[in-house]
């Protein structure tokens, strides 16, 4: 395990130790590692985390190095070398799971379709019915208008 003295001598392009912490700190934010750390003594009570990387992470940090060498903003270089590649048990656990999903929504799209048609024709129904009433409606007033005052029948 090397401390950040020592990863700064090995990676070229690494100038301080403030640069290896924000780079540590952007590989944490963006790819969520983490890399270990020890408490180390300072004083008679006093205490600080040191970082300790290890070989792989001091090559990656060379990568990143190369990386942002030629041109390629931090950001990216990070993410291009620190994100972990997928195993295809993890791919194929994820297509597994869209299909799934995809099935489930299929399903869910069918029974939606049934039922659009269904008040489709509900609508159509209330609507004719509706057109028949307003006839008979329009008829009874017709009605009634002939005989304006018809005598009650008790």
């Amino acid at each position: 395990m090397f401390e950040a003295e020592e990863v700064i001598k090995r990676v070229d392009g690494l100038n301080n130790i403030s640069t290896l912490h924000r780079w540590r700190k952007m590989v944490e934010e963006l790819c969520g590692i983490s890399f270990e750390q020890r408490t180390v003594q300072v004083g008679k009570t006093s205490y600080t985390k040191i970082y300790q990387f290890s070989e792989a992470d001091v090559g990656h940090f060379q990568e990143v190095s190369i990386l942002r060498n030629k041109g390629q903003p931090i950001k990216d270089a990070i993410i291009k070398v620190f994100e972990e590649e997928k195993t295809p048990e993890q791919n194929k656990t994820l297509i597994d799971n869209l299909i799934e999903m995809m099935e489930r929504l299929n399903e869910n799209f069918a029974k939606l379709s049934k039922e659009s048609l269904l008040l489709k024709a509900q609508v159509q129904s209330i609507m004719r019915e509706n057109y028949q009433l307003q006839g008979r409606i329009e008829e009874l007033e017709m009605g009634k208008m002939d005989k304006p005052f018809q005598k009650k029948k008790s």
